[in-house]
C-alpha cells in the first residue's frame, strides 16, 4: 500500500478492436459486440488477476460479469464467477496491443460488431486490442521499487521520483491518451521524453505502450526501453532494460482533493478538486 494511505487505482479500460471500435457488455440478455465508437460505462471492464497464478486474468463487465470462452470459441459475459473458462492470458505485442489467449482452449479472442469469438489458432489483426485507460485523466505515480512519487521538479526541468506523500499541484499528472499510446503530462503542461526531458509538444518519444505485469504498469518508450527512476533524485527516464524488472513498474494512484492557502504571497492552484 502507498506510504500515504493512497490505495492503487483498480485497472479498469476499454478495449478497441481493429475497427476502432469498443468491446461492449449490453444489459440485455448480457450481449457482447463491439460496435460502440467511443468509451462510456457499458465499455468499461475491470481487470483482476488470479491470485494463484499471476499470468492469468479475468475481465469482469460494469455489469460485474465475467468474459468467457467456451471449447468451440463461443464468447459470453453471463458468468457471475470467475470459472475455467473465464481464465484468459495477455500476449502483449510490440505495438502496445493485447491479444487475449483463453487459457482454457489456447484460442484467440477477437472480431467485429456482433461476430465476436475465441477460435482463432493464430494472431491476426482482428485479434488484437488496444488498451484505453477509463480512469480520472490526472492521478500521482508511485515507483514499486523505491516506494516514493513522481513530482515535477521546475528548478531541474525534470520528472523527479523522490516524494513521499504525493501533495501539491506538482504531483499530479495527466495521462494522455493518444491513438493507443499514452503520454505524461506535467502541470505546467509538459510532456516527458524517453531522454528524461520535458517538451511543450508530444512527439514519439513522448509517447508509450502500457504492459502489464504482476498487476503493476510498465510504460515501453519508442525503442522498446522502460521509463524508471535513475539518479539519487530518481530522474524518471527510460534506462537501458528491454524487458520491466521491479524498477520499471508503477502504480496509478488516485490523488485525493487538495487545500491550498491562496491569500495574497500564496498564489497557487488547487489541484484535483
Amino acid at each position: 500500500m502507498p506510504a500515504n494511505g493512497n490505495h492503487p487505482l483498480k485497472l479498469q479500460f476499454g478495449l478497441i478492436n481493429h475497427e476502432g471500435r469498443y468491446l461492449t457488455a449490453e444489459a440485455f440478455g448480457f450481449k457482447l459486440n463491439a460496435s460502440a465508437p467511443s468509451l462510456k460505462k457499458k465499455q468499461i471492464w475491470t481487470l483482476e488477476q488470479d491470485l494463484q497464478d499471476t499470468q492469468v486474468v479475468y475481465l469482469r463487465s460494469h455489469l460485474g460479469r465475467y468474459l468467457a470462452s467456451d471449447k468451440d470459441g463461443k464468447v459470453s459475459c453471463e458468468a457471475d464467477g470467475q470459472n475455467s473458462d473465464c481464465r484468459f492470458l495477455i500476449v502483449p505485442q510490440s505495438d502496445g496491443r493485447w491479444a487475449l489467449q483463453s487459457e482454457q482452449y489456447l484460442r484467440f479472442f477477437g472480431g467485429s460488431r456482433d461476430y465476436l469469438s475465441c477460435f482463432a489458432q493464430a494472431i491476426t489483426d482482428a485479434e488484437l486490442w488496444a488498451m484505453h485507460l477509463a480512469l480520472h485523466p490526472q492521478a500521482n505515480l508511485l515507483s514499486v521499487a523505491r516506494k516514493r512519487y513522481a513530482r515535477l521538479s521546475m528548478e531541474d526541468g525534470e520528472i523527479a521520483v523522490d516524494l513521499n506523500i504525493p501533495w501539491g499541484v506538482g504531483a499530479l499528472l495527466t495521462i494522455v491518451y493518444v491513438d493507443g499510446r499514452y503520454c505524461l503530462k506535467t502541470s505546467d503542461s509538459r510532456f516527458l521524453s524517453n531522454d528524461g526531458k520535458l517538451l511543450t509538444q508530444t512527439e514519439r518519444t513522448t509517447q508509450y505502450t502500457l504492459e502489464l505485469k504482476c498487476g503493476k504498469l510498465a510504460f515501453k518508450d519508442c525503442e522498446g526501453k522502460y521509463l524508471s527512476p535513475m539518479g539519487p533524485t530518481g530522474t524518471l527516464r527510460s534506462g537501458r532494460c528491454s524487458k520491466p524488472g521491479k524498477d520499471e513498474l508503477f502504480d496509478l494512484v488516485e490523488s485525493h482533493p487538495q487545500t491550498v492557502d491562496l491569500s495574497p504571497g500564496n498564489l497557487s492552484r488547487i489541484p484535483n478538486c
